[in-house]
């Protein structure tokens, strides 16, 4: 099936390659396409489970949208993956069974899950994440992903559902009220939402020869630019870490809220429960790391208490 897939869409863009090799499966196929494409084929792994981020919205048109906002940030002057036209002229291909492709010029980096991560590099990275959060300032396309209190809402709906799936309906009862805490704390600063990236782990994120570049904006929309800064924190552990970026991220112009801060990090865990739950939960580090996350984030915060110390320590993490 992967296959046709992708001599289905190389057609559409009159690409003959001998290599195609895949380079990850998540919400996309996503493949290398001889040394000059990058072709993604919007199909997502078995258990990848994102449809309530995107309630009420058309995938079509957030696809749309998104090429609007890379096309928007290399105006800027930002280094952005390159969206190719198929031989009609058009940035988005739909397959005969319905199935969406993108196609993208081959940006040379390695992503930084592949790299040693010192102080140097979570500085840069806290640059770039500035960086993009002000060339971002003033744009706007709809529709869009907004993730303030209704994104709450859709993730305390996915939530209850996973209780189906053998989620204890003891940590869905908290894992519902961080929800409801969440969403009041990003009700307040809404007037403070702008575009944001969405999903900044190491694998999207490239090191390239003319500095960092971020990839993979297919959970971009408007929200807190505390969420990119919490992704970021929940992908790259360690406190000097944590540090360094906000450290970056200051001296470059952002702004840190801990109050934000501490609701989008929650919010972004319970996000990541939401999407992974069918994959995760049949793993045999769950049970622990459930264990864990309850103790020292979810309980903690629907309790009133802060999750970051002003130094950015985890306060309810054993030392």
């Amino acid at each position: 099936m992967e296959q046709n897939y992708i001599q289905e869409a190389l057609a559409c863009y009159n690409i003959t390659a001998t290599e195609v090799e895949l380079l990850r499966h998540n919400e996309n196929l996503t493949y290398r396409v001889g040394k000059d494409y990058l072709l993604q084929i919007h199909v997502p792994v078995d258990g990848f489970s994102a449809e309530f981020i995107y309630e009420g919205v058309d995938r079509i048109e957030i696809y749309k949208a998104e090429l609007s906002f890379l096309a928007h940030l290399k105006k800027q002057g930002m280094q952005i993956r390159e969206a190719v036209e198929n031989s009609n002229g058009e940035l988005i291909t739909k397959l005969l069974d319905g199935t969406y492709v993108t196609v993208s010029k081959w940006l040379e980096g390695e992503s930084l899950d592949k790299y040693e991560l010192n102080d140097e590099i979570c500085y840069q990275i806290g640059e770039m994440l500035a960086s993009l959060h002000e060339k971002a300032k003033g744009f706007r396309v709809s529709p869009v992903k907004t993730y303030g209190k209704q994104h709450c809402e859709c993730t305390k709906k996915r939530i209850q559902a996973l209780e189906n799936l053998g989620l204890s309906t003891e940590y869905s009862a908290i894992m519902q009220k961080c929800c409801d805490r969440a969403g009041e704390v990003l009700e307040k600063v809404q007037g403070e939402f702008q575009m944001i990236h969405g999903d900044l782990s190491a694998s999207n994120i490239l090191q390239t020869s003319d500095g960092l570049v971020p990839i993979d904006f297919s959970f971009f929309g408007m929200g807190h630019p505390m969420y990119d800064l919490a992704v970021l924190f929940g992908n790259f552990s360690g406190l000097t870490r944590r540090q360094k970026m906000a450290e970056g991220y200051r001296n470059a112009g952002g702004t840190i809220s801990y109050e934000v801060l501490d609701a989008c990090f929650i919010l972004t865990l319970l996000d990541c429960l939401g999407i992974h739950y069918e994959q995760w939960s049949k793993q045999e580090w769950f049970a622990t790391r459930m264990q864990r996350w309850h103790k020292e984030n979810l309980e903690p915060y629907v309790q009133g208490e802060r999750i970051y110390a002003d130094d950015f320590y985890l306060l309810h993490v054993p030392g």
